[in-house]
């Protein structure tokens, strides 16, 4: 089945020629492929399809008019900018398009109240490096700097940065968003003004609509523009260092520094945590899974397996480890005043200070992003956590109890309760849950482990941030909120009532489980009669 060639040609008069293409070449390379974040999963063989085509808009009032001709023509589609979560930002019916905003990449900076302007296709990488070339710093994921730094902030946009500058939502100030019928609403202070400065109001404070903790990936609109908040960092530059993928920045140790600290349980774990926060010192506080130690010493993936294969289930058991990262914001006295408390935050505890490189591979620039797949080719979180403290640091066990299950197609870590690291100075708490597997085997396991945490979150009422687009809305709804799924389904159909703007999401794991037959079986909740987006 082709794009209905009336849409096409009106998308064409609206971009030109150059920027839209149903060559199946050109929507081929859109497709997601193998290997990277969700790559080799049941739910990508099952949900992904080659677009019908792809349009590139360069503007808001571009965008504004093509979601306008697919309402017109019933042509759904899928607002696309980097692509990093590969099948959940991909099409999922026959007859989807994608409008791809990389070439909306306006980019300016107030550097009196220390925040970008930026459109959809700016990449973290370069929002970064522009704010440190004028004294300032942001949040860079986990996933790498090459990620849109729109997309980052209305899906995830958390990182160990995240312990000073915060979580997300608190970032995002005036925003444009294009409604699912082309309509435009300016959010913040764009509503009543052309600056962007403030997000909130007036009025109801409408960034809901974009996110909640993990984001909807586009299903009730398109976000054109957006004002990011940055925070002051200090003036010395980092350099690049190494060759390719071998890379990383050099830190001025003076000014900034990153420290590993052993400590003698977990409880001194934990409490190190809250005693950092509530002395307010240091850039980043987090807890590593040990096999990224590994990550990071391999040359490749025998050396990998070869350093990590002497683990067992006692050596993991009895490694706590704290690592800081500190900034000297203001002063040089500032960096030693910070390293001082530190340390003695760490003696009280039984902390042991341990050499660490100076340079940073992760969290600044994101240079070894590309290790994540180093182990087995595939990897996701199954799970983020952002609770208090205390909770979030207790929820691990039950993940690597579950996990054990699965382990193969699961790769073996022994254990290990995954990563946890405070956010906002302790005022709350992050833990994720990461698995790793070799796409080509049997990766059923992959698809049943990731429900069947749903289901664990549910028996021992953890929080979730994944409800919606990762989970099955009719198996985690009912649970959460309340009657979450109702709620959101009520204000899909108020804004989206022809369900084109990325359908099925936020149905699609529904779909999943209705379409994978090996998933059938693990299906024990109410499933709906009939999913709205059936139409397509």
């Amino acid at each position: 089945m082709s794009i209905n060639r009336l849409a096409y040609n009106a998308m064409m008069v609206v971009v030109g020629e150059r920027y839209i293409s149903d060559d199946p070449a050109v929507c081929e390379a859109y497709r997601s492929g193998p290997g990277g974040y969700e790559g080799g999963t049941g739910y990508e063989r099952v949900m992904t399809t080659i677009p019908h085509a792809v349009v590139l808009p360069k503007n808001t009032e571009e965008v504004r008019k093509i979601v306008k001709i697919c309402n017109r023509y019933d042509v759904p589609y899928v607002p696309y900018s980097t692509g990093f979560y590969g099948p959940r930002t991909h099409c999922h019916v026959e007859n989807e398009i994608i409008i791809d905003l990389k070439r909306h990449n306006e980019f300016d900076l107030d550097g009196k109240h220390f925040y970008f302007n930026v459109g959809s296709g700016v990449t973290l990488g370069a929002l970064q490096q522009e704010a440190m070339n004028n004294g300032a710093y942001s949040v860079i994921g986990g996933g790498g700097a090459q990620c849109s730094a729109i997309c980052n902030l209305i899906g995830d946009g958390w990182s160990p940065l995240s312990h000073r500058i915060g979580i997300p939502h608190r970032r995002i100030l005036g925003t444009e968003l294009v409604l699912p019928d082309g309509e435009l609403v300016k959010m913040g202070s764009l509503a009543v003004s052309d600056d962007p400065f403030w997000g909130e109001g007036p009025g109801p404070d409408l960034r809901g609509l974009l996110r909640g903790f993990t984001g909807l990936r586009g299903c009730l609109g398109v976000v054109t523009k957006m004002a990011i908040k940055t925070l002051p960092f200090q003036p010395e530059p980092l350099v690049p260092t190494g060759i390719s993928p071998n890379t990383a920045l050099e830190l001025p140790v003076k000014r900034v520094k990153w420290i590993n600290y052993l400590m003698p349980d977990k409880k001194a774990q934990v409490q190190a945590m809250f005693d950092i926060g509530h002395a307010e010192i240091a850039a980043a506080v987090t807890k590593v899974p040990k096999f990224w130690r590994a990550i990071a010493k391999a040359e490749d993936k025998e050396d990998f397996w070869r350093l990590w294969l002497v683990e067992n289930e006692e050596s993991l058991r009895n490694f706590f480890i704290v690592r800081v990262l500190l900034v000297g914001y203001t002063s040089e006295e500032d960096m030693e005043y910070q390293e001082r408390v530190l340390n003695d935050i760490m003696t009280e505890l039984g902390g042991i200070g341990t050499p660490t490189k100076p340079s940073d591979e992760s969290w600044i620039k994101n240079a070894d992003s590309a290790g994540m797949w180093l182990m087995c080719g595939s990897y996701v979180s199954v799970d983020y956590i952002i609770e208090s403290l205390s909770q979030a640091t207790q929820h691990g066990e039950t993940y690597a109890e579950l996990k054990r299950k699965y382990t193969p197609p699961l790769m073996p870590d022994f254990g290990d309760p995954g990563w946890f690291q405070n956010f906002e100075m302790g005022h709350q708490g992050y833990s994720e849950f990461l698995i790793y597997w070799d796409q080509r085997e049997d990766v059923d396991g992959v698809d049943k482990f990731y429900v069947d945490t749903s289901k664990m979150n549910i028996k021992h009422r953890y929080y979730t941030s994944l409800l919606g687009p990762h989970q099955p809305l009719y198996l985690t709804g009912p649970m959460y909120g309340p009657n979450y799924h109702t709620w959101l389904l009520k204000i899909k159909e108020e804004f989206d009532p022809k369900w084109v703007s990325h359908p099925p999401v936020p149905l699609a794991h529904d779909e999943f489980m209705t379409r994978a037959p090996w998933m059938k079986e693990m299906i024990d909740w109410e499933p709906p009669e009939e999913l709205p987006m059936r139409k397509w």
